[in-house]
């Protein structure tokens, strides 16, 4: 009898023990984890150049909407061009306006972005050229 009851208290421990190999339960797989896609938020920003100057400009040359160079001949300062740039958030963007006084004096940009100054420069003498960019 003292041997059946080993037998039996053997066969209970061999079931329920965590290291037995009947019902033990298999390795646990790890968790799936899917991977997490960055999204890229866009942004708009109000731009706008500006010039002014004593006798107006020419070869006006400006990074546009979608950043397209746009150039124009000839304009009375002051001059000024205004349009939204999107782009992704916290990226850089280029802004750039460049011009010729027409005749002798001061050449004034500046380039303005969401009511923020980000460049201007001034230039004077004989065919000032001015150049803003950021």
């Amino acid at each position: 009898m003292v041997l059946g009851l080993v037998v039996v208290a053997v066969a209970v421990a061999a079931q329920f023990m965590p290291d037995g190999r009947r019902n033990a339960e298999p390795n646990p797989q790890p968790p799936v984890v899917e991977p997490m896609v960055a999204v890229a938020r866009n942004v708009t920003h109000a731009v706008r150049y500006e010039l002014s100057g004593e006798h107006g400009a020419r070869n006006i040359t400006y990074v546009a909407q979608g950043a397209a160079i746009v150039q124009e001949r000839e304009a009375a300062t002051p001059w000024s061009k205004s349009f939204q740039r999107t782009g992704v958030e916290g990226g850089s963007e280029f802004y750039s306006v460049s011009a010729q006084g027409k005749k002798n004096g001061k050449l004034r940009c500046r380039i303005v972005v969401d009511d923020q100054v980000v460049s201007e420069n001034e230039s004077t003498g004989d065919q000032p050229m001015v150049t803003c960019a950021r």
